[in-house]
């Protein structure tokens, strides 16, 4: 609990000027998959510095901003203000417990902190009781390749943030949601060719984290790089993510 308090508390700044979580292609594609009324009352959930939260708010009645940490709502509220959007309200606290009441909202979303989530399962009931009936929850996070069997890009991810937990592959994703009882009317997979001082980004290359991701890659086999979608010749992580959206009978 406390490492992803601590990794997002000190880099909550970063993450507000992060230019791929402000307009990634995965947040078009989550926001166009929800069937979004105006009407809608929306949770999101690891809101970070809230551009999913704030992407909600121009197409809904009201939005919760729900996350773990402080530093991070504060950036989301400032970055809503200076927006002028005044229908989002934030909220501290864990995924895997909620303080709603029941079927109380018609969408929840969580984009690129699901793989911080220490259980998903508990996430995933969590959601459904706070979802209406029909609601949608939208998921959109970082996926290990199915060809991974291994574990090393988890290994990898976890070197340059101590607070990851594990990056579900999308196999995975569809058992879990399943067995949460939603039924995914929609999945898609993106592959983003990303170069390894952005992927490392907020964390420093000179940094310790940095200079062991890097011993850590030089140390892999081919098989290994292959299995991580890992191309070392040009230091390109080609990384997998995943938009999964299902609805509550």
């Amino acid at each position: 609990m406390g490492e992803f308090k601590d990794f997002f508390g000190k880099n909550a700044e970063k993450y507000a000027a992060s230019e791929s979580h402000k307009s990634g292609k995965d947040l078009s594609i989550l926001i166009s998959s929800l069937n979004l009324k105006r009407t809608d009352k929306c949770l999101d959930l690891a809101a970070g510095t809230g551009f999913t939260s704030m992407e909600l708010a121009k197409r809904t009645r009201s939005v919760v901003a729900y996350d773990g940490t402080e530093e991070m709502l504060k950036e989301a509220e400032k970055l809503s203000m200076k927006e002028g959007i005044e229908n989002i309200s934030f909220t501290l606290g864990r995924v895997e417990s909620l303080p709603f009441e029941s079927s109380s909202f018609e969408i929840v979303t969580t984009r690129r902190a699901a793989h911080h989530f220490e259980d998903k399962q508990k996430f995933l009931r969590e959601s459904f009781r706070v979802l209406k009936s029909g609601g949608l929850i939208g998921i959109a996070d970082l996926v290990e390749p199915e060809e991974d069997m291994n574990g090393l890009f988890d290994r990898l991810e976890a070197i340059r943030d101590p607070s990851h937990v594990k990056a579900e592959k999308i196999s995975q994703w569809r058992k879990l949601v399943t067995k949460a009882g939603f039924k995914i009317s929609f999945t898609e997979e993106l592959i983003d060719p990303t170069d390894f001082l952005k992927w490392l980004y907020p964390v420093e290359p000179e940094s310790a984290p940095g200079k062991e991701a890097i011993e850590f890659i030089n140390n892999c086999n081919v098989y290994e790089l292959k299995e991580m979608d890992f191309n070392r010749d040009k230091m390109v992580l080609r990384k997998h993510r995943m938009v999964l959206v299902a609805s509550k009978p």
